[in-house]
């Protein structure tokens, strides 16, 4: 080295080890100069950033009987520690549904029923307007899904929304609208109503996986016999998933349907005795659901799998009070430990770390090349 000066390292060799990195450091490593902050926020970088995370540990979203939000992000440790989301913005903690992750990329909605689409890592967020479309509450129901279509890169969040048919102030209508709003576009739209009757019990958000938003719903052919209803995200229609052979068709639509590690997962608590899990191992094969039982010795009324954290144990949300882990294999439980005492949150999610952005602006701005080196911020 002449001179003793430090050769710069070629570009091509610079990204692929910055997008080994995880995300939370990558976000400090935007402070160290401009050519660096432009290519950790370039799309292409976060996409092969994410694309070499989206398999990894997943991190964990809750929110605490006080509506404020917290993180876990060190699951599979002995010591979980929490951490309470400050943003910039200031936000009112009045949280009350975490209702999917998609790529790093969490929907929230708070108490006033607004829709919120955050990092969890970056801390960015953005408000989701309401659809002009939207029905008037009260007087309807609505359930809202996050996804994302790989074929035109473009997160998507659907709505789901009807009227309450008891209600006199409303008409009766047995339609269910289906609303879509794209992030890279911020435009919303409404697609043919839905061939299913999505008026159940249980208003749950949609489930995530393999490029389409699942909800149980009943069929309204003869019998009602229930269904997975499954909304692709390219076709823009709906389709179904075969659900397992060991149900009865009628009843399952009491049941809950989840996302757990990147598989759909369906629960039956109606059984007082005991807990049944199923688990989707090849998506749209029937023959791969798989069951599973466990005792529910203190009457759980709501439980809510979260995420794996070692083989056949699941963090589960029960009674929407408190975390517990279950042995899916033996059917054992305790209680899952945060900050040296047992956890309270009302609702949570799983979520991966990423650089995605929530805001379509933020998206066109990162559309460029950079070189990076030691240039001065």
């Amino acid at each position: 080295m002449a001179g003793g000066s430090i050769p710069s390292i070629p570009q091509e060799i610079m990204v692929d080890i910055l997008s080994r990195l995880p995300a939370k450091s990558l976000g400090q490593f935007r402070c160290v100069s401009k050519p660096w902050r432009f290519l950790l926020s370039d799309t292409q970088f976060i996409s092969t950033h994410l694309n070499r995370h989206c398999h990894t540990e997943e991190s964990l979203i809750l929110i605490s009987p006080n509506q404020s939000l917290y993180t876990i992000t060190d699951i599979n440790g002995d010591d979980h520690v929490s951490r309470k989301l400050m943003f910039q913005q200031q936000l009112s903690d009045n949280w009350t549904e975490v209702v999917g992750s998609c790529n790093g990329l969490v929907l929230l909605v708070n108490e006033e029923d607004d829709k919120f689409l955050l990092n969890p890592t970056t801390l960015n967020q953005v408000e989701v307007p309401d659809s002009p479309l939207a029905l008037m509450k009260p007087g309807s129901f609505s359930m809202h899904g996050l996804g994302y279509n790989a074929s035109s890169d473009d997160y998507k969040i659907v709505t789901l929304s009807y009227y309450d048919t008891d209600n006199e102030y409303e008409p009766d209508c047995a339609d269910t609208f289906v609303d879509l709003y794209s992030v890279k576009t911020g435009v919303w739209k409404r697609l043919e109503p839905s061939p299913y009757d999505h008026a159940v019990p249980d208003l749950s958000p949609g489930a995530f996986v393999n490029g389409s938003i699942h909800w149980l719903a009943s069929s309204t052919e003869r019998g009602y016999p229930s269904v997975i209803a499954a909304f692709d995200l390219v076709d823009e229609k709906f389709k179904e998933i075969p659900a397992p052979d060991s149900l009865d068709e009628k009843g399952f639509v009491f049941n809950k349907l989840v996302v757990l590690s990147g598989r759909l997962c369906m629960i039956d608590t109606r059984n007082r005795a005991q807990t049944d899990f199923w688990i989707m191992e090849e998506y749209g094969v029937e023959k791969s659901w798989l069951k599973f039982c466990v005792n529910s010795n203190s009457d759980w009324d709501t439980v809510k799998p979260l995420c794996f954290i070692r083989d056949h144990e699941v963090v589960l949300e029960i009674d929407e009070e408190r975390l517990v882990v279950c042995n899916l294999k033996v059917g054992t439980l305790k209680d899952f430990v945060v900050d040296g005492v047992p956890a309270m949150f009302t609702d949570g999610g799983a979520f991966v770390e990423s650089l995605i952005s929530p805001s379509c602006s933020d998206w066109i701005r990162g559309q460029h090349s950079v070189s990076v080196g030691s240039g001065e911020g």
